[in-house]
Formats: structure tokens, C-alpha cells, sequence
């Protein structure tokens, strides 16, 4: 019954604070400790660089202290009497210096609400991400409550909009490090560590994350108007990094239904699950040099004409509908083909870059 309470009255703080507020991200994790006697309230020292030193009057606590980054400590509900009055907000980076004091001291010291143990992150999340870089292009929400779904809903981001975020495994952490890469376009930027998921939410895969390292970030305000906003808003709570907190469980990633894309799947406080798409952008700066590339014939003109090279490097190669090669040129160093003596119907064009993405597009010869 404590820590239901404990939960309700975490939910319902953190809406309140963020509901006045015009950030979206909020990268330091803020949690409760419930002090019983005053005589265990640490000492506090501002060390000049947005940080703290605790102290405490058992030196192995400070010592814990020690190990760790720690932004602020302050006392919740000041006004408040009763429980509220005992619950402290200790403002960090790291989770393990939670279970660190889960574990090692006295609840009669510091109450944790809970441990945060973690899964053996899986082979194919490190495959799917490690050193890769991906670009989001789409997000959506299913509303069951309401008969919303994301085959209805799904949006594109605006035009000019680009959010990237790179990701590289620790293996002697076991930890996903990701990045933000440069500004937002809403002025903020993050860099986070996750661990596998909670083995206590139990969604049918393994393919789960949890934030687990922080770092202060680059936060900057701005207006529920802004097209940036609401997407900006939807993702950081979704890695947990957000002003607004109101999804639950463990972060999940899997392939997307195209080659090159993930979908990061995230349950909400309100019956709801959002997802946001992202594809790799190593790949979508080439498929991108792929779609300038036109092929078009001239009428009474013998030749295959191209469009769109710009002095690139490709391979053309072009395929009978029995599949069978009937042109290959590596590299693609003219601008036209001579398809005077091919037959009239069906041909499948195969493009290819120097870094071996490639595009397959239909010809028909009349």
C-alpha cells in the first residue's frame, strides 16, 4: 500500500510541475527517498558546476554519495505535514546509485520505493542499433478508448524537421549509450544510457530498454505551438528524459516493417501506446541520391535516357522479366543507354552505389 501511495503521489507531482512549464526535456532523473527522522537528512554543499556533495553522518553513505553525480536534493512538499513531509527529491544521472542505496542502507535511513534490476540486453538490440545512426520520420498513437488507431493516425514530421540519434553498445557495461546529434529543432540535445528492460513488465519480447545514465542537457523552451513541440514532447517521454512524464513499462525497439527502420513502442499512463519510426540514416542519404535518379525514353529516340547522376558513381544493371541479365555497366559513367534492340515489355532496372545500397525500378519498353 506504501509504495502505491508512494507511485500516485510521484505521477501526480510531476504533472503538475510540468504542466507549467514550456520544456520538453528534462534529461536529469529526479526520485523520491523517504527520510523517517530528520537526523538523516544529509548535509548539502554546492560544488560551483550545477552539482552537490552529500553528506552524511554514516560515512559509508557518504561515501555511496561519493561515486556518483548528484544535481540537487531538496524536500518535496515543504508545506506539507505527515508523509508528504518526509519525501526528498534526490536529482541524479545514474540509476545504480538508487539501487546502490536500495541495497545498502537502512530503509529506516532512506526508504527506495524499488530496485531497478535489469535484463541481459538482447544480440539482436545490439545488431539493430550499435553504431548506427537514425533519423525520425513518423509517429503515431493507438487509442483503443477512443477508436484511434495508427493506420488512421500516422503522421510524417514536418518538412525541414530532423532529429537524429546515434547509438553505440558498452559491452563491459552492458549499456546502449545514445546521443542526440546536434540541436533539435527545438533547441535541445541529450545524451543517455539504456539497459535492458525491467524483468517485472512482462511484454512478449526481450527487445526492451530502460533508461538506466543521464547527463545535464541541452534544454531550451518552447511553445505548445511550435511544430516541433508536441513530437520533441512525445519522444523524451518515451526514453524517459521528458518534463512530462506519462508513459509506463520498458521502452521497446524492433525492426520496421521496411529494410533500414525501427519503431520505438512505448504503453502510456492513459490506456494508450505511441510509436515513432526512425530509419538509418547512413541509408536514407543513400536511397535519397537513389530517388534524384530518373530514367525516361524519348518517343522514335533508341536510347534509355538518365537524369539526376550529378557526377555520382553508380552500377546499372538491367534484367529481363525471366530474370536474366541483359546489361551491366560498372561504373555507370554515361548518361544513356542503347535499348534499340531490346524487345517491347517488361524490364527491372538495378541501381547501385558506391556503398552498395541499391534501387530497383521497372522499365517498360513500348
Amino acid at each position: 500500500m506504501k509504495k502505491n501511495y508512494f507511485f500516485i503521489t510521484y505521477f501526480l507531482f510531476h504533472i503538475c510541475i510540468s504542466l507549467g512549464q514550456n520544456y520538453v526535456l528534462c534529461s536529469i532523473q529526479n526520485d523520491y527517498v523517504i527520510i523517517e527522522s530528520t537526523d538523516n537528512i544529509p548535509a548539502i554543499s554546492d560544488n560551483g558546476d550545477g552539482t552537490i556533495t552529500l553528506t552524511h553522518q554514516d560515512q559509508n553513505i557518504t561515501d555511496i554519495f561519493a561515486e556518483y553525480t548528484i544535481y540537487n536534493f531538496y524536500q518535496a512538499f515543504p508545506e506539507s505535514n505527515g508523509e508528504l513531509f518526509k519525501y526528498y527529491v534526490i536529482s541524479h544521472g545514474n540509476k545504480t546509485l538508487l539501487n546502490t542505496l536500495y541495497n545498502d542502507v537502512s530503509s529506516d535511513i532512506f526508504f527506495i520505493d524499488q530496485e531497478y534490476p535489469s535484463i541481459t540486453m538482447s544480440s539482436n538490440l545490439i545488431n539493430l542499433l550499435h553504431n548506427k545512426t537514425y533519423k525520425l520520420i513518423k509517429y503515431c498513437s493507438n487509442i483503443p478508448e477512443d477508436g484511434q488507431y495508427c493506420e488512421d493516425n500516422e503522421q510524417n514530421i514536418p518538412d525541414g524537421f530532423e532529429l537524429k540519434i546515434a547509438f553505440n553498445y558498452d559491452i563491459n557495461d552492458d549499456i546502449m549509450y545514445a546521443e542526440s546529434v546536434g540541436l533539435s529543432p527545438c533547441g535541445n540535445s541529450f545524451s543517455i544510457g539504456l539497459k535492458g528492460g525491467h524483468p517485472d513488465f512482462n511484454e512478449f519480447t526481450n527487445d526492451k530498454l530502460q533508461l538506466w545514465k543521464s547527463t545535464e542537457s541541452v534544454s531550451s523552451e518552447s511553445n505548445f505551438s511550435d511544430p516541433c513541440h508536441y513530437i520533441e514532447e512525445m519522444l523524451y517521454s518515451m526514453l524517459d528524459i521528458g518534463c512530462l512524464e506519462f508513459h509506463v513499462g520498458n521502452l521497446i525497439i524492433y525492426n520496421g516493417i521496411e529494410n533500414g527502420q525501427i519503431i520505438l513502442e512505448r504503453e502510456t499512463g492513459i490506456f494508450s501506446t505511441d510509436f515513432m519510426t526512425f530509419e538509418n540514416h547512413n541509408l536514407s542519404i543513400n536511397e535519397s541520391t537513389l530517388r534524384q535518379i530518373k530514367l525516361f525514353q524519348l518517343e522514335a529516340n533508341p536510347y534509355l535516357q538518365i537524369s539526376g547522376l550529378e557526377n555520382q558513381l553508380i552500377s546499372i544493371e538491367i534484367f529481363n522479366v525471366s530474370g536474366q541479365r541483359i546489361v551491366s555497366e560498372t561504373p555507370f559513367e554515361i548518361n544513356s543507354i542503347n535499348i534499340s534492340k531490346f524487345k517491347k515489355g517488361l524490364y527491372f532496372i538495378k541501381l547501385s552505389t558506391s556503398n552498395n545500397q541499391q534501387s530497383v525500378v521497372k522499365f517498360l519498353k513500348k
